[in-house]
This record gives structure tokens, C-alpha cells and sequence, in this order.
């Protein structure tokens, strides 16, 4: 395992411990479930110290990218998963059943808001209206995996504000109190940085990449039903999609 550093670089070592090794696993050097060298033995190899070499790992670890297994070591932990943006409209929470990945969903807010003119456009409603908003966080293997945020309009499916949403699919409960499917959806795509509020919540550094997925659902062409967005850790989601050639 050879890393590279520079100690004349203005790049603290331990960013460019962090960054070798990052480097090492998206290059496919270093595969899930590979042990790290040792402390010890990376201090002795580059010479530094080892809170030097504790810091670069804990940057990892909270990336997602490391796990530590008492007794045992540092492995390598990538289990990305996977999203797949073919025709069949799906949820997340869909997709990761399908998946057979075991996960965990956590409210963070859920409130009735006066829709501003976004909002409003966006859901058809008048401004000032009450929409639903819902935050929540859904973790993976214990990994913060992604948050989603939600503008629910409460007029096509009356009650929703009162519903528990720790363990049920919004998808299925839109349906259920508007008595119909869902028909389709609008979903654009973004790479961003996670920024400061949001990184908080997924416990990564404001500066670490996230894919942002903007989509709006409808109930038909001139009932959007859900506005919302999805932030997705950029190291652990990958989307996929079949294109035919016409």
C-alpha cells in the first residue's frame, strides 16, 4: 500500500493520508473489505506521527469509506448502492428493498409551512396556503445514506400531516389517501457539495461532493402532488440507466 505525501505542501498530511488512500479505493487498488496497513505501520512507513495517521482515518471513517473492527483493524467499507432511473417510477425506500438492504428512516421535521411563491408554483396551490413539509434521514448498515426533504400538497391527499412517516413509504401513503397512483415524475440531477446544515445531519464535512435529486411527482399532468429534494452521499450512490439507440 504506497502512499504519497508532501511535506513541503501547504495540504495538511493528514488530508493527503486521506486523499492517497481515497484515491487507492475509487482506483480499485484498494477493494471493500481490504485491510489498511496498520498505524503503526504508517507512521513507520511515512514517517509521521500517529495522530497524524489517526486523523486522515477518522476523516474516512466519517465518510463512510473506512470501518474499524475492534480487535481486528481497518477495512475498506464501500457497500454502494445502487438507484436505477430506467421507466418504472420508484421510491428510494422501494429501490432499496429491491435491493434487500436493510435500513432505518428518521423524521427530522414534519410541519405544516405557508407555501412562498416557489412552493406554490410548484405544487399549484395558492401562495399562503399550508403545505406539509417532511424532513427525514435514512441510514443504511448504520451509514447516513441520504435526506430527504418533501413539499407535500395536503388538498390531494387529505390527513397526511398526521401520519407517521419512521416506517411507512410516502409513495404508498400518497396513493392511499388520494385513492389513486401516482403517475409520474420530473427529476432532474446535481452535483453539489453537501454544505454546512446538511452535513451536519449526514455527520460529513460541509466541503464532501453529494448528488442532489430535484423531482416533482404528479398525480396527473396538473396535480403535482410532492415537491422535493433527495441528498445523496456522492461516495456511496451510483445511478444507472439502459439507453436504446434510435
Amino acid at each position: 500500500m504506497k502512499i504519497d505525501i508532501d511535506k513541503t505542501s501547504m495540504i495538511p498530511v493528514y488530508e493527503q493520508i486521506a486523499n492517497s488512500l481515497r484515491d487507492m479505493m475509487y482506483g480499485g487498488s484498494l477493494q471493500d473489505g481490504d485491510r489498511l496497513d496498520s498505524e503503526q505501520k504508517m507512521c513507520r512507513n511515512l514517517s509521521v506521527s500517529r495522530g497524524t495517521v489517526r486523523k486522515a482515518i477518522d476523516i474516512l471513517l466519517k465518510e463512510g469509506m473506512v470501518k474499524k473492527i475492534h480487535g481486528k483493524g481497518t477495512f475498506v467499507s464501500n457497500p454502494n448502492v445502487e438507484y436505477s432511473l430506467n421507466d418504472q417510477l420508484m421510491s428510494f425506500a422501494e429501490s432499496l428493498d429491491n435491493q434487500h438492504l436493510s435500513y432505518t428512516t428518521q423524521v427530522i421535521q414534519q410541519e405544516l409551512r405557508p407555501a412562498n411563491a416557489k412552493i406554490a408554483d410548484m405544487l399549484k396551490i395558492p401562495v399562503g396556503s399550508q403545505y406539509l413539509y417532511l424532513e427525514r434521514l435514512r441510514s443504511v448498515a448504520d451509514d447516513k445514506l441520504m435526506l430527504i426533504e418533501n413539499r407535500i400538497n395536503i388538498t390531494l391527499c387529505p390527513g397526511i400531516e398526521k401520519v407517521n412517516f419512521n416506517n411507512i413509504s410516502l409513495f404508498n401513503k400518497i396513493e392511499e389517501l388520494a385513492d389513486r397512483k401516482i403517475s409520474f415524475a420530473r427529476s432532474t440531477y446535481e452535483a453539489l457539495t453537501i454544505g454546512t446544515e446538511r452535513g451536519k445531519i449526514l455527520e460529513l464535512p460541509p466541503s464532501t461532493p453529494a448528488l442532489k435529486m430535484q423531482q416533482a411527482v404528479y398525480l396527473s399532468e396538473k396535480e403535482p402532488v410532492e415537491y422535493g429534494s433527495v441528498w445523496l452521499k456522492g461516495n456511496k450512490y451510483f445511478l444507472t440507466t439502459t439507453l436504446q439507440r434510435r
